[in-house]
């Protein structure tokens, strides 16, 4: 919806590409200072705080102000968005263990996807500029909802108290290095490649596309999540990361249609397996109750700050050194997370595998009987 914004009230003059850029720099200041107070007020409270504040300002665009008003807005309603949006990510890793914290991720990056994708390519496009005040003002009152729900009595299963995690500076890094290079490959070198294809395809063709590498993210923010609880965090990355790479290499190889295909749908599967190992569970599982708010706000200061250099880094490569070379970093992001710890807990990884043996067991000798 900020984008939609920017192309309706920002003069032509103003080069929008460089202004989002501009947008995603002011939301990684943002996420740095948020990390040092948020942790000292009620993260509810902040929630809700910002809701309010963006449903008033999201309404203030229809009074007929001059341009330079409306894209003070703007940055205003992406102070409050950012600051809400880290908050809510705390909640989560302070809400959840890390024997489920994938599961519901994946649920949650599921809903949070289709949402995205239906507003973002059914709705939003066909909106004027009334219509997109009233959707963005929609869309901030989302979280009040939530309120209908206060007296209902809902029984919860007890989370089990896990240990603190203190983790060394080592295993971040290793963690995160792959995260940050990985968020600028997909800024610059993926968006050139993509750009690449866009402009040698059909309008048909590029709807099938699309269309696949949405299916894929939603597909892979489940399968991701669900993947992560029972093999590990370790394995989830590593399959998500090489399966990017075998399908970036096919189109240094081949540039088919049928390649694309592939290739959209496996990208569109790594990135939401990504998306919610390192959005939901990665940081929650690294982080402690002290450390929490910080650990988040790095991880999504990463991802903004690469969205805003591939805002002003524009890459002409052709596709074939350019895929070659996001295949080669794709793979030595491999190597610092072979070295890294497991972050699920030992005893959940072998109760895991305990289950599926027995499950094993359990249908070899149903098939003996029959």
């Amino acid at each position: 919806m900020i984008t939609n914004f920017l192309e309706q009230v920002i003069p032509s003059s103003l080069d929008i590409v460089m202004l989002q850029g501009i947008l995603y720099f002011f939301t990684c200041i943002i996420l740095l200072f948020g990390s040092f107070f948020i942790q000292k007020f009620s993260k509810l409270k902040i929630i809700y705080f910002c809701s309010v504040l963006n449903c008033i300002f999201s309404l203030l665009f229809l009074i007929n102000f001059f341009e330079a008003f409306w894209l003070l807005l703007i940055f205003f309603l992406v102070l409050f968005m950012s600051l809400a949006m880290l908050t809510t990510l705390c909640v989560f890793g302070n809400l959840t263990s890390p024997e489920e914290r994938g599961r519901i991720g994946g649920i949650i990056g599921l809903f949070v996807f289709l949402l995205f994708f239906v507003v973002n390519f059914s709705i939003a496009p066909n909106l004027e500029f009334y219509g997109s005040v009233l959707l963005t003002f929609s869309l901030s009152f989302l979280p009040f909802i939530a309120l209908l729900f206060k007296n209902f009595r809902i029984k919860i299963i007890p989370i089990k108290k896990m240990p603190e995690n203190y983790y060394e500076r080592r295993v971040f890094f290793l963690y995160f290095i792959p995260w940050i290079i990985f968020s600028l490959i997909n800024a610059t070198l993926a968006t050139n490649t993509s750009n690449f294809i866009i402009q040698s395809i059909s309008d048909s063709l590029l709807f099938t596309l699309e269309s696949l590498q949405v299916l894929g993210v939603l597909i892979g923010v489940l399968l991701g999540g669900f993947v992560a609880d029972i093999l590990g965090r370790r394995f989830s990355l590593v399959f998500g990361l090489t399966f990017f790479g075998f399908s970036t290499a096919l189109i240094g190889l081949f540039q088919t249609e049928i390649v694309y295909l592939i290739v959209y749908g496996a990208s569109g599967l790594t990135w939401g397996i990504l998306f919610v190992l390192y959005i939901f569970v990665v940081w929650g599982d690294l982080s402690n109750e002290n450390n929490r708010i910080k650990i988040y706000s790095i991880g999504l200061i990463s991802y903004f700050l690469s969205l805003g250099v591939g805002s002003f880094v524009a890459l002409s490569m052709e596709i074939i050194p350019s895929a070659f070379l996001s295949v080669l970093i794709i793979f030595i992001l491999n190597i610092p997370i072979i070295f890294a710890p497991e972050l699920l807990p030992s005893y959940i990884l072998e109760r895991n595998r305990l289950r599926r043996h027995m499950g094993a067991v359990k249908k070899f000798k149903n098939k003996n009987q029959g």
